[in-house]
């Protein structure tokens, strides 16, 4: 019996414009264009408060009831005032070493932290009932995202958790349902399908080892690239990111054996593996910025070409899904992996390695004794 949808599509496309958006925003800032960077960053934001809103606005078994939609709509309009009032005071108050903040950023910041606090009053729905926990769960919120944003957090980063909040949201509901579902299935005597077959213990080693392989890469690569780059100075950076990204490699084949599709999943790694070994190469090979640059945007490509179908193969995603995953992938490259000079990878590899660890694997049934009879004394 199949889980409910977590996104509607038009979620799913807002969310996905929102991150490109974004990230061409930040894109125009590092290359020099602040005006053009708030009008996308700001941007961003609204499309994914529209998706926010979509997301909210489902009709089902896991619909907003009149107080929950009251309240969160509530603490959005006066979280909106709060921000408002402390911008105004940020710009008209003493010189402080923030500067001052322009109408586009101030919208950015407004919408993201009335995002938060109606997140929150929507989240909390399930476990309280009285209007004034759901007040009090979005002024938490509110107090938690404006100060974070004042403190210098980027309004991306709020809204972020601010979808995650929405989408936990409806994942809890979507799971509840779910259960619903098949134990009323079995009462009517309906079949159920069964969980999937346990691991074998040769599945489970080799996940396990891919997982040490792209932890140990990243580590080793890092050492390297410390060491040289004492010698060498900043031109050993690009390079040391070339070797650290080989450890997606691992990472996607151990991901596709968490899903059960490494059979068809192995053509695709072998031509993602063989994009990001290209990508390395040409990093060594030629130390030189613009290189490092394009030998990054193939890293991109290669890690979009690896997540596209293990969410076809994997997830039984449509070809639109697996697009949107692709895309996805390759804009987190360039937002997260890329900053964090591929640290994030051995933390992905950590979690789906203890993921690895926790699955049951089949254990053989043990030979059962021939029995004993008694003999006379």
């Amino acid at each position: 019996m199949p889980r409910p949808r977590l996104l509607t599509p038009l979620v799913a496309r807002l969310l996905l414009l929102a991150l490109v958006v974004g990230a061409v925003g930040i894109g125009a800032g590092a290359v020099g264009q602040p005006e053009l960077s708030g009008v996308l960053r700001t941007a961003g934001i609204l499309i994914a408060t529209l998706a926010l809103i979509a997301l909210w606005a489902r009709r089902g078994h896991d619909r907003l009831e009149r107080i929950p939609a009251i309240s969160a709509v509530v603490m959005a309009v006066a979280t909106s005032l709060a921000a408002v009032a402390i911008i105004w005071l940020l710009n008209n108050g003493p010189d402080r070493p923030i500067g001052l903040i322009g109408v586009t950023a101030a919208i950015g910041i407004v919408t993201a932290s009335a995002a938060a606090s109606a997140s929150t009053t929507v989240l909390i729905r399930a476990q309280v009932e009285a209007m004034p926990a759901h007040v009090w769960s979005g002024i938490g919120g509110a107090g938690l995202a404006i100060p974070f944003i004042v403190a210098g957090a980027a309004p991306e980063a709020v809204m972020a958790v601010a979808v995650g909040l929405g989408i936990a949201d409806r994942a809890y509901f979507r799971n509840q349902a779910h259960e619903l579902a098949v134990r009323e299935a079995r009462l009517r005597g309906e079949p159920v399908p069964t969980p999937a077959a346990r691991w074998t213990p040769p599945e489970r080693r080799r996940a396990l080892l891919l997982g040490l392989l792209a932890i140990l890469l990243v580590a080793i690569a890092w050492v390297i690239g410390i060491t040289v780059g004492e010698l060498l100075g900043a031109r050993a950076v690009g390079q040391a990111f070339a070797v650290v990204a080989l450890a997606v490699i691992p990472l996607a084949l151990q991901v596709a054996l968490l899903m059960r599709c490494a059979d068809a999943f192995r053509p695709w790694a072998i031509a993602g593996g063989g994009m990001l070994a290209l990508a390395a190469i040409i990093a060594l090979a030629v130390p030189l910025e613009v290189v490092s640059f394009a030998a990054i945007a193939l890293q991109s490509a290669a890690v979009a070409l690896l997540a596209g179908p293990l969410a076809r193969l994997g997830r039984g995603a449509r070809v639109e899904g697996a697009l949107q995953v692709a895309v996805l992938a390759a804009t987190l490259w360039w937002l997260t992996i890329v900053p964090t000079g591929g640290l994030l990878i051995a933390v992905v590899a950590i979690v789906t390695t203890a993921v690895a660890f926790r699955r049951k694997t089949a254990t053989a049934p043990r030979p059962s004794r021939p029995p004993q009879t008694a003999t006379a004394g």
